[in-house]
């Protein structure tokens, strides 16, 4: 299933001892499909979908005005898929942002692995996000190492929290 719409992924660096609140307070937004509190550069990472890009823009600036976050950085989606499952449904599961210096189509290599539950183009820093999904973490981790062997550059973030929106079983695009 292909999309293209109003969706960003948002990364946040939250102000220290905050990233838990943030993480909840996207909880409270009906725009938000996801959020994780992970592991890497940044605290949190959350996904979200609004009626335009400006709403995107004003979620992400009410987030800020709290005072939580010292800082972010909003990608938002070019196109992507999604598989026949659902992100929820694996045991054990990563963000793996990635990129392949020759851009030519490549990422189509992700549509056929089953444990990559979607794929997004994030212009920007990265050129995709993927959610790598397993039985249990070694499976995971041996589906990161998957990206690598075409070359592909990567950095992986590790859920320490997860929350995903379970509506978007029946609102998903398409």
């Amino acid at each position: 299933m292909e999309w293209t719409n109003r969706s960003a992924y948002v990364l946040m660096k939250a102000k220290p001892g905050m990233a838990e609140k943030v993480w909840k307070s996207f909880q409270q937004c009906d725009e938000a499909i996801g959020a994780w509190v992970v592991t890497g550069d940044w605290d949190v990472i959350a996904w979200v979908d609004a009626y335009s890009w400006d709403g995107v823009y004003d979620l992400v600036a009410k987030m800020r005005k709290e005072n939580w976050i010292e800082s972010s950085s909003s990608h938002w989606v070019h196109h992507g898929h999604k598989n026949g499952s659902w992100w929820w449904d694996w045991p054990a599961g990563a963000w793996v942002l990635w990129r392949d210096n020759k851009l030519n189509g490549s990422w189509k290599k992700t549509t056929n692995w089953k444990w990559a539950v979607s794929s997004a183009s994030v212009p920007g820093d990265w050129d995709w996000v993927t959610w790598v999904g397993g039985k249990n973490w070694n499976e995971v981790w041996n589906h990161v190492l998957d990206f690598q062997k075409p070359g592909w550059q990567t950095t992986t973030l590790v859920p320490v929290r997860s929350w995903w929106n379970k509506s978007w079983a029946k609102n998903w695009w398409g």
